[in-house]
Formats: structure tokens, sequence, C-alpha cells
């Protein structure tokens, strides 16, 4: 049977912003990632004196080591009449398990062994690439400085690149190219104070060599 709220009493679906004079909360979607990030950052800076607890990684799979002695030792024979069927099942669901993990503990090492093999391939063919491109480059570089000693009429058989970086970092500081900003006049600002009194002190001056001619 239903029974309607009495008139003294308040409707318990009534809605709480009537009573309290706020305004309703508006219903807010899914958020963002950005949203997100940004709810937990500030929930982090709220109290920055609490510890953070950071997980650790998942830890490898293991199962319980084999006991050194056995207690009950079952044949394969047994049958779903035998007082001792559960220890049976128990060691053949746990024999299962260690092969099982055996079984991915040697796909994985496989997979490792499979990209070391592929990483270090990789990396020699980009050695090789390197070395090939430098050597290259120092050719390249040994042709022009021999086609520049004999424009200047020296023996191009003495020149080599490595006497060049030698005699380069031998070369003294005034004779190195400077940079064009040195040679940029910089602007310097002054305050309005400072010009004010410059201009004052610039007009005594005129009017002291005035008075002595």
């Amino acid at each position: 049977m239903y029974l309607s709220p009495s008139q003294g009493e308040t409707s318990s679906s009534r809605n709480t912003s009537a009573v309290t004079g706020s305004p309703p909360s508006a219903k807010r979607g899914k958020l963002s990632p950005h949203e997100r990030q940004a709810q937990a950052i500030s929930k982090l800076l709220a109290n920055p004196d609490k510890e953070i607890h950071i997980p650790e990684g998942p830890k490898e799979k293991s199962i319980r080591p084999a006991r050194d002695v056995m207690k009950n030792v079952t044949g394969s024979s047994a049958g779903a009449g035998s007082g001792e069927f559960h220890v049976y099942k128990q060691q053949r669901r746990r024999e299962y398990e260690r092969i099982q993990l055996m079984e991915e503990q040697n796909r994985k090492r496989t997979e490792q062994e499979e990209f070391d093999r592929k990483h270090a391939q990789v990396q020699r063919k980009d050695d090789a690439k390197t070395d090939k491109n430098r050597a290259k480059r120092e050719k390249k570089k040994l042709a022009a400085l021999k086609a520049h000693a004999a424009a200047k009429g020296k023996d191009p058989a003495k020149v080599s690149t490595t006497s060049n970086s030698s005699s380069k970092s031998q070369q003294p500081e005034a004779k190195r190219p400077r940079l064009h900003n040195d040679a940029v006049q910089r602007i310097q600002f002054k305050h309005k104070d400072d010009s004010d009194h410059s201009d004052d002190h610039d007009d005594d001056h005129d009017d002291a060599a005035g008075d002595t001619f």
C-alpha cells in the first residue's frame, strides 16, 4: 500500500538547492586529458607535505619452488575414486604452471636475443655509413686545401687536414675572425633624470666657458 507524505514532512526527493538557497551544481561531462592532468596536479599541490607513493613496475611472474622432500608421492595412474586425488591434481597444476613459466621465460629470452642481434646489426650499418661519410668529407676538404695551396704557389703534397686543424688552433687571437656583433655599436638607454642632469651639467659648462671669453 502506497502512503503519501504528510503535510508537515518534507519530501525526500526535494532538491537541496531549494533549501540551502545555493545554485544547483552544473553537471560536467567527460573530462578531457588536459583537464584530468590539471586536476591531478592541483590535487598533488593541495597538500605538498604529503608523501607520494610511486608504484613499482610489474614484478616477474614466479611460482613456489619445489619442495626438497615430498611426503606424498602419487603416480599418474590415480583414478577418480582415489583418496589422494586432490593431491595429484595440485601437483599436476603446479607442474603445468612451472612448464608454462619456463616456456614463457625461454620465449622472452629468445626475443631479447633477437632484438639485441638486430640492434647490433643496425648499429654496425650506421657506424659504417658514418665512417664512409667522414672519409668523403675529409677527402673533399683535403682536395679544397690542395687547390688553395696550389693557387698560392705552395706545394700541394705537403698539405694535410691535420696540419690545417693544428694551425687553426695555434692561430693568435688578433688574427682570428671576429663576430659581426662585436663591431655593432650597442644602444645605451638612460633614465630621464640622468639625461636632464647631464643636460644641466652641459649648460653650466657652456656658461662657464662663455664667461671666460
